[in-house]
C-alpha cells in the first residue's frame, strides 16, 4: 500500500520503542506476524489472550499507544507485519477469523483482565474492525478476548488429520481455531465476567430474529467475514426477502472506503434498474449500528453454481444429455437479454458469475449482488478471477464489452459444469483456457450457442456485441459457425509425456527444496511427515528418480525433515496419514541411496507398535487396513518377524468389525452424486477387502482369504450400482476418484481378482475403469487423491493387467484432459498453483501424485508410492 508500512518499518517501530522503554526484546519475524519477546515474558501453550484491532491505516498510530504499555507489562505480543499483512487480514475474505487482529497480547493469565481494561482506556473511543472470534472488553474500545491456542503445536488425531485442540484438565477437548462467533471451553471462566464456559457451544448465539424493524430471520445462506447473508419475510406483506450485511472497517482502503459501499452502490444501481425484468429488485436499506443491510427480492435458493451441482450441466438443444425446458440455449437468451436490457439503462454488472444468478424455480435467470456495478461514471474495482474480465483486474476503462465476456465464461461453466480455471496471475488465461476446451470437445469452428460463446470470448468488441444480440434474439442457427480463432491443444504423444514428466520433475524438486526451507518457517502448520501430504509421500516418488542430479542429496534431506514433522504433530500409525507410511519411505531410503548418501542417523529397522496396540479404526487411509499393509512392505525391507505380526492383528481387527455401509458410515454428498464413501478404497470396504486379500495370501490364512472373498463379492454389488448411477448428470467427480470412488475401487478388485484368483473381480475392475474413462472429461482436479491423476494410474493397472490397449488409450485421453485444464505451454503445464505451504507439493494433492502418473505412463508402468500388490506395478 502507498505509504503503508513496510515489515522493515514495523520491525523498526517495534525496536524504536524498546529502545526508549530500555528494554531488551526478541523478535520472531514471520510471513504474517511479527513476534516480541520481552524479558522473562512467559507465554503458555493456551489460555486466555487478547486482541487489539486496528483499521489498517492506522496500525502504526496504535502501536504508538499500546507498545509501550505492553512493554512495561512485561507482555509478550505479536503485531501485523506489515500494513499489507493487516490489509489481508481485514479484507474479510483471506483470512475471515483474523479480521481487526492487528496485535495479540499474551498476558500473565491472572492478569488478562487487568491489561484488558488497561488497554481499553488507552485506545478508548477509536474504530476499528469487529474481531468476530471474540468478546469485547470493553464497548466503545476495540480489545477483544478469547480463550484459545497460545503456543500449542499442531497435532493428528487417530486418523491422521491435523488438528489443533485446547485440553482441559480432565482431558476435555475443545476446537481451538477462531471462526466467525465466540466460543468459550466448558472449564475456562471468563476472567471479564465470571461466566464459565457454555455446554452447547456448538449453537448459534442468540443473534436478533428481526432486522430493520421489518424483517423477521429464518435462515441463513452465508456466514461471512465480510457480512451475513440471510433469507427473512418482510412481516409488512409477508414478502420473501434477502437481507445482506456489510460490516463496517472491513476491506477498508486507503481511501477509508470499506465494504459498505458496496451495498450504497448497489442500491444505487437497483434504483436504475427499477422494473427490469430478471434483476432482483430491491426493497429497503438500513444502518443497524455500524453495520449496513440491503433487503432485496428472494427470487429462488439455488444460484447457477448450486443448480448445476444439484441438476447437472446445461446441455445443448441437439445434445443427447439435453432437458426440455433445462437447455444452455434457454439459458444463454435469458442471461444475455437481462444484460442487454441492464446496459439499455446506463448500468455495467462487472461481477457476472455463476453465484451472482439465481435459477428460479420456473427455470428463470436472475441476477443478484450488483455491488460492483456501474452507472454514470462510477464504479468499484473488483470482479471475480476467471470470470470477470481481465481489463476489469488490470484497471481498464470499463465496457458493456467486459459483461459480455464474464456471460461467456459463465455460460461455460454451465454448459461443462467446470469451474474456471485460475492457475497464474496471468489474469486472462481463463478466457483462453476456456476456448481451448471449447475446442477440445467441439472441434475448431462450433456453431450454434457454443459458437456464440466462443465470439463472446474472442475479444472482438464488434464480435462480441453481436453474439450477444443473436443469443437474446433465440438465432442459434448451427450454419454460422463461429470466426472467433480456438487455441488448440497439443496432441498427446509420447515425447509430449516425456517432456512433462521431466518438467514436473524439475517443479517437484524445487519445491521439495522450499519445503525443507521455507515452510517450516511460515505461521501455517506447514508439511508433516506423512505420505498423503507431507514430506515421505514426496520422497517415495523421488526415490524413482534416483539418476537424476541432486535427487539422492535431496531424499536424504527429506528423511530426516519428515521424521521431525511427525514427532511435532505427533502422528500415529497409519499407512498414508501416519508412521508407518513415514516407515516404509525411510527404510526405502536407507536401502536404495547409495552407501555415501546414508546419513548415520537413518533407521535401520522400523519400530512396531507396543503389545497393547489396538487398531483404532479399519480403513486403508489410516486404519487397520493401511496398517497392515505398510507391515508387510516393513517385513520386505527389514524382515523383522514382529512387522507379520502386527499385519495379522491388522487383519483380525478388520475381520471382527462389519463391513462399512452407507448407514454406519453416511457420505456428506448425496446419493444422485454417485459418491458412496462407504464402499471406497481410502475409508470404506474396498480397502479392507485389498488388505485382507494380500495379508490373507501372504500368511496363508484362509479364514482370512474367506472374510476377503465374502466382502469382495459384496463390493462387487456395489460397484455395479456405483457404475450406474455414474452416467447420471449429476454425478460429481468425485465419483471416479481414488479416495471415495471408482478409481480406488477398480484397484482393490484387481487386487482381489490377483490374491483370490477369481476373474468376476476383475471384470468388476474393468467396468469400474470403463466408467471412470467415460468420466475424463467431467473431471476438474489434475491430483492423485481426487483427480485425474488418481484415475490415470488406476487405468494404468488395469492396462498393464489385462493387456488391453484401449486403456492405455484412456490414460492418455486423462493426459488430454490435464492438459485442457492446465496454464502454461504444453510441454511444460502449470497444474495446481506453486504454494508448498498449501501442499501443493505433496503426493495427494500436489505435483508428486501428478508426476507419478506421468512416469509410470511414459513408462509403461512401474510402482506407485507404497505398491502393496503385483497389480500396480505390471509393466507394459
Amino acid at each position: 500500500m502507498n505509504g503503508g508500512l513496510s515489515p522493515e518499518d514495523v520491525e523498526r517501530l517495534i525496536r524504536t520503542h524498546a529502545a526508549r522503554a530500555g528494554v531488551e526484546i526478541g523478535l520472531k519475524a514471520g510471513t504474517t506476524w511479527l513476534g516480541v519477546r520481552p524479558p522473562g515474558a512467559h507465554v503458555v501453550e493456551q489460555g486466555w489472550k487478547l486482541h487489539v484491532s486496528s483499521r489498517t491505516g492506522a496500525l502504526a498510530e496504535t502501536a504508538d499507544v499500546i507498545v509501550p504499555a505492553l512493554l512495561a507489562e512485561g507482555c509478550a505480543f505479536k503485531v501485523a507485519r506489515s500494513t499489507g499483512a493487516l490489509a489481508r487480514l481485514n479484507d474479510g475474505t483471506t483470512t475471515p477469523a483474523s479480521i481487526g487482529k492487528a496485535f495479540t497480547v499474551y498476558p500473565e493469565q491472572d492478569r488478562v483482565r487487568d491489561v484488558g481494561l488497561m488497554l481499553a482506556r488507552l485506545l478508548a473511543g477509536r474504530a476499528a474492525p469487529r474481531v468476530l472470534s471474540d468478546r469485547r472488553v470493553a464497548a466503545d474500545a476495540p480489545v477483544y478476548y478469547r480463550y484459545g491456542p497460545i503456543d500449542k503445536p499442531w497435532g493428528a488425531d487417530a486418523q491422521g488429520k491435523l488438528v489443533m485442540t485446547l485440553t482441559g484438565p480432565d482431558g476435555e477437548e475443545f476446537p481451538a481455531l477462531a471462526t466467525l462467533r465466540y466460543r468459550q471451553p466448558t472449564w475456562a471462566v471468563d476472567p471479564f465476567t465470571g461466566a464459565p464456559g457454555a455446554r452447547d457451544w456448538e449453537r448459534p448465539p442468540n443473534a436478533p430474529t428481526r432486522l430493520g424493524d421489518h424483517y423477521e430471520i429464518d435462515g441463513g445462506i452465508v456466514h461471512a467475514g465480510r457480512g451475513d447473508v440471510m433469507r427473512a419475510v418482510d412481516v409488512r406483506d409477508g414478502g420473501r426477502v434477502i437481507v445482506k450485511q456489510s460490516r463496517a472497517l472491513v476491506d477498508e482502503g486507503e481511501d477509508g472506503v470499506d465494504t459498505r459501499l458496496r451495498v450504497r452502490n448497489e442500491r444505487r444501481v437497483l434504483a436504475v434498474l427499477e422494473g427490469v425484468p430478471g434483476v432482483a429488485g430491491y426493497v429497503d436499506h438500513f444502518r443497524a449500528g455500524t453495520d449496513e443491510f440491503l433487503v432485496t427480492r428472494d427470487v429462488g435458493r439455488y444460484n447457477l453454481a448450486d443448480d448445476v451441482v444439484r441438476c447437472g450441466r446445461y446441455a445443448t438443444a441437439d445434445s443427447a444429455g439435453a432437458v426440455s425446458g433445462r437447455t444452455l440455449e434457454r439459458l444463454a437468451r435469458q442471461l444475455a437479454t437481462v444484460i442487454l436490457a441492464v446496459h439499455e439503462r446506463g448500468v455495467l454488472i462487472r461481477d457476472l458469475n455463476p453465484r451472482n444468478v439465481v435459477v428460479a424455480p420456473d427455470g428463470a435467470a436472475q441476477l443478484i449482488d450488483l455491488g460492483l456495478a456501474g452507472h454514470n461514471g462510477l464504479y468499484l474495482p473488483g470482479g471475480t478471477s476467471g470470470y470477470s474480465s481481465a481489463r476489469q483486474f488490470q484497471h481498464e476503462e470499463p465496457t458493456t464489452g467486459d459483461d459480455l465476456v464474464a456471460l461467456g465464461t459463465t455460460l461455460c461453466y454451465a454448459w461443462s459444469a467446470l469451474p474456471a480455471v485460475v492457475l497464474s496471475d496471468d489474469v486472462d488465461e481463463p478466457r483462453r483456457i476456456a476456448l481451448r476446451m471449447i475446442r477440445a470437445r467441439c472441434g475448431d469452428a462450433p456453431g450454434g450457442v457454443m459458437g456464440l460463446i466462443c465470439d463472446l470470448l474472442g475479444m472482438d468488441d464488434v464480435r462480441v456485441h453481436k453474439a450477444a444480440r443473436r443469443m437474446a434474439a433465440g438465432d442459434f442457427s448451427p450454419v454460422r459457425r463461429t470466426r472467433t480463432a480456438l487455441p488448440k491443444s497439443a496432441p498427446v504423444t509420447d515425447d509430449l509425456i516425456e517432456q512433462i514428466g521431466a518438467n514436473l520433475l524439475t517443479d517437484l524438486t524445487r519445491q521439495a527444496r522450499r519445503v525443507l526451507t521455507e515452510v517450516p518457517r511460515t505461521e501455517q502448520v506447514g508439511v508433516d511427515g506423512c505420505v498423503y501430504r507431507g514430506g515421505a509421500g514426496i520422497g517415495l516418488e523421488l526415490l524413482e528418480h534416483l539418476a537424476e542430479p541432486g535427487v539422492p542429496a535431496l531424499v536424504a534431506r527429506l528423511v530426516p525433515f519428515s521424521r521431525r514433522g511427525a514427532d511435532v504433530v505427533r502422528l500415529g500409525p497409519g499407512l498414508w496419514t501416519g508412521r508407518t507410511g513415514l516407515d516404509v519411505f525411510q527404510l526405502s531410503a536407507a536401502q536404495r541411496l547409495a552407501a555415501g548418501a546414508v546419513p548415520d542417523t537413518f533407521p535401520g529397522v522400523a519400530e512396531t507398535p507396543g503389545q497393547d496396540w489396538k487398531p483404532e479404526y479399519s480403513d486403508l487411509i489410516s486404519g487397520a487396513s493401511g496398517i497392515g499393509l505398510g507391515h508387510l512392505m516393513l517385513h520386505d525391507l527389514d524382515g523383522r518377524p514382529a512387522h507379520l505380526d502386527i499385519a495379522r492383528l491388522c487383519a483380525d481387527h478388520v475381520l471382527a468389525n462389519a463391513m462399512p455401509d452407507p448407514e454406519s458410515q453416511p457420505g456428506l454428498l448425496g446419493e444422485s452424486t454417485g459418491v458412496e464413501p462407504s464402499a471406497a478404497r481410502g475409508h470404506g470396504l474396498a480397502g479392507t477387502v485389498e488388505a485382507l486379500a494380500v495379508i490373507g495370501d501372504r500368511l496363508g490364512e484362509d479364514t482370512m482369504l474367506t472374510g476377503a472373498d465374502e466382502r469382495a463379492r459384496e463390493l462387487v454389488r456395489r460397484t455395479d450400482r456405483l457404475v450406474a448411477w455414474s452416467s447420471r448428470p449429476t454425478t460429481a467427480p468425485l465419483a471416479a476418484s481414488w479416495c471415495q470412488g471408482l478409481a480406488g475401487i477398480a484397484t482393490s478388485l484387481l487386487t482381489a481378482a490377483d490374491r483370490l484368483n477369481e476373474p468376476a473381480y476383475g471384470a468388476a475392475a474393468r467396468r469400474a475403469a470403463d466408467a471412470c474413462a467415460a468420466l475424463i472429461p467431467r473431471m476438474d482436479k489434475p491430483t492423485q487423491c481426487c483427480g485425474l491423476a488418481g484415475i490415470g494410474n488406476m487405468l494404468i493397472d488395469v492396462a498393464g493387467r489385462e493387456g488391453d490397449e484401449r486403456y492405455w488409450q484412456a490414460a492418455r485421453a486423462v493426459v488430454a484432459q490435464m492438459l485442457v485444464r492446465s496454464a502454461g505451454p504444453a510441454e511444460h503445464p502449470v497444474f495446481v498453483r506453486d504454494d508448498p505451504g498449501e501442499y501443493s507439493a505433496s503426493w495427494a494433492y500436489g505435483l508428486t501424485g501428478i508426476l507419478g502418473f506421468f512416469r509410470r505412463l511414459s513408462r509403461g508402468g512401474g510402482p506407485m508410492a507404497l505398491s502393496v500388490s503385483s497389480a500396480m506395478s505390471c509393466v507394459r
